[in-house]
């Protein structure tokens, strides 16, 4: 990876790569938002997945978590694509890849990454009963179930959805629900619940 960076624009910047772990403890973890892999647009990836900095346009695949959002917990759309809030929440904004070629989507993707990330999320679940996923694509679902299956985790809620990016929303992200269904399945089974609301504000919306 080292490499990577001296000859290739990476994303997110070197530093920023781990910003999920520094984001929210293990132990306060409600919810692991799993996604694929970084934003690989200049100045989108800042090391929570789906998440940009205030002030950034949000992303294709980021506006279309916003409209399901707004329509599944009948609110305004948010203000700002910045996520930390949902971190502060007890949301674990991870990838399954952790870093990505600038235009290159899927480029550090089966080289090592999703074994990191495998035994990050198989480490939360061992010590934090309360955890459960919220998955948006196939390689965050497979990620999800594998960890459960080599942890002593007791049956965690696995809420799994496509991918939100314009190539696959249309085919059942869209009225998924996967805000109040995933809240839903933790208070059925005694669990924290996630509030999801982020913060709006005057500010003109960056859509």
């Amino acid at each position: 990876m080292e490499a990577e960076y001296r000859h290739q624009i990476v994303h997110p910047k070197k530093e920023e790569i781990f910003a999920a772990f520094h984001a929210v403890r293990p132990e306060k973890i409600k919810c692991i938002l799993l996604g694929q892999d970084p934003y690989h647009g200049p100045n989108q990836a800042m090391g929570l997945s789906f998440s940009v900095r205030e002030g950034v346009k949000v992303p294709p695949s980021l506006r279309n978590i916003f409209k399901e959002y707004s329509s599944d917990l009948d609110v305004d759309l948010p203000s700002s694509g910045d996520l930390r809030p949902w971190a502060s929440q007890g949301v674990f904004l991870l990838n399954s890849v952790l870093t990505v070629r600038a235009t290159e989507a899927g480029s550090h993707a089966k080289k090592g990454w999703e074994e990191f990330v495998l035994n990050a999320v198989r480490f939360v679940l061992e010590r934090n009963g309360n955890a459960g996923f919220l998955c948006f694509g196939k390689p965050a679902h497979r990620i999800a179930l594998k960890a459960v299956e080599i942890s002593d985790h007791s049956d965690p809620v696995i809420v799994s959805t496509v991918h939100p990016s314009p190539l696959s929303a249309y085919r059942g992200f869209f009225g998924s629900r996967p805000f109040t269904t995933f809240n839903a399945q933790q208070q059925n089974k005694g669990r924290e619940i996630v509030p999801w609301e982020l913060p709006e504000s005057g500010q003109k919306r960056m859509f």
